[in-house]
């Protein structure tokens, strides 16, 4: 899309040396020069010192604060000035980062995201003539083409100037891309200025866009308008381009609508523009590669603009946990209040996040709760997930079960992974010809190297299938060699028909890939031993029974056993010949 390039202007021009702050925990203390050579004030050296330890835990809330009284000292401190005003911007905190904003400014600091902080300080306070004032005109080419056309419009709705809003608007239409912001902000300030005429052909025009998908805050400006309208007829034409049509939080958006008597506005305020322009930027450019800690910035500004949105907040979650930082992530989750139309997916992805902390007893209860009141197949799924992790198989195929029936048909395609994880259950637990079902209906739906791979492994565990199983297993390795399970598969499959010699490499190349799966060891162990190489099969042994067996397969009790006496010599599966030589001349080298 020709918007891609305007993008990629923006991770350019926001040239921010410390915007790890934001998103990215910090690995080194490094001390300015400037503290470095004051160390007869020691009030300030272990201000900085703590500061930047808070900041290394990504306590960023905590590490401004001890920044700010640093920087007090020393006012010329170019890079810790650069830090504080993106860091206090990051958590919310615009009114104490205009100060340093301004600052790293006079300091020769060019970004231009400097005027985009101060001018939405300024329009927070009602000082709409001072935000136009203050924007950016650096001649960045992103803030000139997008960001500033629309934070303008409303800065002159603020000053109740109709044609100035409008006309600001106008660089949009410089981008194809742009013309659906256009329409939709140009109707959202005539609706908001009560030009009902003008926001009807505005809105009309953005319904009629080719392929056009309305996120749930335009579905829910564009629906409140007609239904104050009384126009039923473009309302349903706006509900059926919901972009998220089977969301819990979207139906309730609509169902809301639908039964509501008396609707009042949306846009109470042209804040409410200049929030949904801030967060419309952001979730442009969040999955841009490395632009994560630009959308949050945009995010928290939004958020600041205006404080009832839920958009921003769930945003920089989502942010945040993309990068894995689950707890910070949930801290942000928690600020979604019920009222809140992102209230239930709040819930449910803070409950995501304690099962990647494991903390399954602090996210059960949190599934268990949302099932009261929004049951859904997400719900159903993360809880069979931790009645599976937990051993609590039973009632794992219960809540599994419920998850396939609660898929709605649109999303058929993605039962595989629900069938995947019964067809793990039942290969645990029995019988073997239920798990082998599951797995294959999972593979019928989503042709996967890991479905291959779990049903050859698990044919080849049972003695089921044998030359079918291993070409699974082979097809599983030649679409993701580098996958230390996979790669195990395939040199346990050769050990298990009698390849010994042929399984050592490829066991040896699982365990550097993955380093620490204590069943990879074991197999390797095997086959060193029915290699002849005892003493190194003992020390592969040994080093198994110390790691964490995360695939539950590992018998420490048999494993020690082998370590004392030996083991019994292997007993290969009986095969076809000719077929299993002619699936190992297809294995990738």
């Amino acid at each position: 899309m020709e918007k891609i390039a305007l993008i990629l202007a923006i991770i350019i021009g926001f040239t921010f040396s410390n915007i790890c702050s934001c998103v990215h925990k910090s690995e080194d203390i490094v001390l300015p020069s400037s503290v470095q050579s004051t160390n007869s004030d020691t009030n300030y050296y272990g201000a900085y010192l703590a500061g930047r330890v808070a900041h290394l835990r990504h306590e960023l809330n905590t590490s401004a604060d001890y920044y700010m009284k640093v920087i007090d000292k020393l006012p010329s401190d170019t890079i810790l000035i650069n830090q504080l005003y993106i860091m206090l911007t990051s958590q919310g905190r615009v009114d104490e980062a205009v100060k340093y904003a301004e600052w790293a400014e006079k300091n020769k600091d060019k970004s231009p995201f400097i005027k985009t902080v101060k001018s939405v300080y300024e329009a927070k306070h009602q000082n709409y003539q001072q935000a136009i004032a203050k924007a950016d005109n650096s001649g960045n080419q992103f803030t000139a083409n997008l960001i500033n056309p629309m934070l303008n419009a409303w800065f002159y709705t603020g000053l109740n100037q109709y044609p100035q809003a409008i006309k600001s608007l106008e660089p949009l239409l410089q981008d194809r891309a742009f013309h659906n912001m256009y329409l939709f902000h140009a109707g959202a300030i005539s609706d908001y200025m009560q030009k009902n005429t003008e926001a009807d052909r505005y809105y009309s025009m953005l319904l009629n866009m080719n392929g056009l998908k309305l996120s749930n805050f335009p579905l829910q400006v564009i629906g409140n308008f007609y239904l104050r309208q009384n126009n039923m007829e473009k309302f349903n034409i706006a509900m059926k381009l919901a972009e998220t049509p089977t969301e819990n939080s979207t139906q309730r958006i609509i169902s809301d609508m639908k039964n509501s008597s008396n609707p009042e506005p949306i846009i109470k305020s042209p804040l409410v523009g200049v929030a949904d322009t801030l967060y419309g930027i952001a979730f442009i450019i969040k999955n841009q590669a490395g632009a994560e800690e630009v959308s949050v910035l945009f995010a928290s500004l939004a958020h600041y603009a205006n404080p009832d949105s839920d958009l921003p907040i769930m945003l920089i979650g989502n942010i945040l946990t993309s990068k894995e930082m689950y707890k910070e992530a949930n801290e942000y989750y928690s600020k979604i209040r019920p009222e809140q139309y992102s209230y239930q997916e709040a819930q449910s992805l803070i409950a995501q996040n304690y099962m990647h902390l494991e903390k399954y007893d602090k996210a059960e209860p949190m599934l268990l709760e949302l099932l009261k009141t929004h049951p859904s197949a997400d719900v159903y799924l993360n809880l069979g997930e931790i009645m599976r992790i937990n051993k609590r198989y039973r009632d794992a195929t219960i809540y599994y079960e419920k998850a396939l029936k609660s898929l709605p048909y649109e999303l058929y395609d993605q039962r595989w992974g629900i069938l995947l994880a019964l067809g793990a259950i039942y290969e645990e637990t029995g019988p073997y010809e239920k798990a082998e079902s599951y797995l294959r209906q999972a593979l019928v739906l989503n042709d996967d190297h890991i479905i291959k791979n779990y049903l050859g492994y698990s044919m080849l565990k049972n003695g089921k299938n044998i030359e079918e199983a291993f070409e699974l297993i082979v097809e599983a390795y030649n679409q993701a060699s580098d996958d230390g399970s996979i790669i195990d598969s395939l040199g346990w499959a050769l050990y298990q028909l009698g390849f010994y010699e042929k399984a050592i490499p490829y066991l040896e190349k699982a365990t550097n890939a993955s380093p620490s799966e204590a069943v990879i060891y074991d197999h390797l162990g095997d086959a060193y031993w029915e290699t002849g190489r005892k003493d190194e099969a003992i020390y592969q042994w040994t080093h198994a029974i110390g790691l964490k067996d995360s695939s539950n397969e590992l018998n420490k009790d048999k494993v020690l056993k082998k370590i004392s006496k030996g083991k019994k010599a292997h007993k290969p599966y009986s095969f076809n010949q000719d077929k299993i030589e002619d699936i190992m001349a297809q294995i990738d080298q």
